[in-house]
């Protein structure tokens, strides 16, 4: 498929990449490791453009989210500390739709600059390990990335926090054993917290909060199950990024908190 593109990025028009999902369950069998393109006329409100901003850029889930939105022709920017974190496929860096601006996610100077000219912003950060001092990270650079959003008038955001937030850890509770809790404990309250400032925000952001199981390492099959009870069951990151694609042209669950689990 050939890609034609403007010098003005927000002149380009919005091809959808998947029709609407099922509210429950989601199975598509004639996925692959790609996205296949389709066109559609279907636009969302509050996004205009294919122009989106990727935090949590160099953790897996961010590179999933990132990989699969060029494959799909999004004009990619990410926010990063340190660019020799980036374990991206050499396709990819060299792709010119990808935009790399160094800097940190708690700086509203580094945010604006990352934010302004985006029509959706896509939240896969989460603290690199749940011991260090950066666990309350989410929550702390929410609410910088909403200053910004605000400020940009930015609108669509989806976010990435966990399934046990929200009341559910106690469903799921006793699939973790105490030495888990301790350091678990910590990062489910910073994405409560997250959360909380999200959806206090729910007069200007049309947000979308998705809530995975265990992620590992694995395929994109399109084969999934959403909102059904916590089980923490396990979900590949690729599957993750995949219904983060689809509901950012779709908007099923916008201002709505769905979980993702595997089979």
């Amino acid at each position: 498929m050939s890609r034609d593109f403007k010098t003005n990025r927000k002149s380009l028009s919005v091809e959808i990449l998947f029709p609407p999902p099922p509210l429950a369950i989601t199975k598509d069998k004639q996925l692959s490791a790609k996205i296949k393109l389709r066109s559609h006329d279907f636009i969302l409100k509050s996004v205009k453009g294919k122009n989106i901003l990727v935090l949590g850029a160099t953790g897996d889930l961010g590179i999933q989210v990132i990989s699969q939105a060029l494959e799909a022709s999004y004009h990619v920017t990410i926010l990063i500390r340190n660019d020799k974190n980036l374990l991206l496929e050499n396709q990819h860096l060299r792709n010119p739709n990808l935009v790399i601006i160094t800097g940190s996610v708690l700086s509203r100077e580094d945010m604006n600059k990352a934010v302004e000219g985006q029509d959706a912003i896509i939240n896969c950060l989460g603290p690199r390990a749940l011991w260090t001092s950066e666990v309350d990270i989410c929550s702390k650079s929410q609410k910088i990335i909403i200053e910004s959003m605000k400020f940009y008038e930015v609108k669509r955001i989806i976010v990435v926090t966990s399934q046990g937030v929200g009341g559910n850890d106690k469903q799921i509770g006793k699939m973790q054993n105490f030495f888990e809790f301790i350091f678990t404990g910590k990062f489910i309250s910073d994405k409560e917290l997250q959360e909380r400032y999200i959806k206090e925000n729910s007069d200007f952001l049309d947000w979308t909060i998705i809530r995975p199981g265990k992620l590992y390492n694995g395929e994109l099959t399109g084969h999934y199950k959403l909102n059904e009870s916590p089980t923490m069951m396990k979900i590949s990151r690729a599957n993750v990024a995949h219904f983060i694609l689809k509901e950012l042209q779709t908007s099923v669950w916008l201002k709505r908190t769905p979980t993702i689990n595997g089979y």
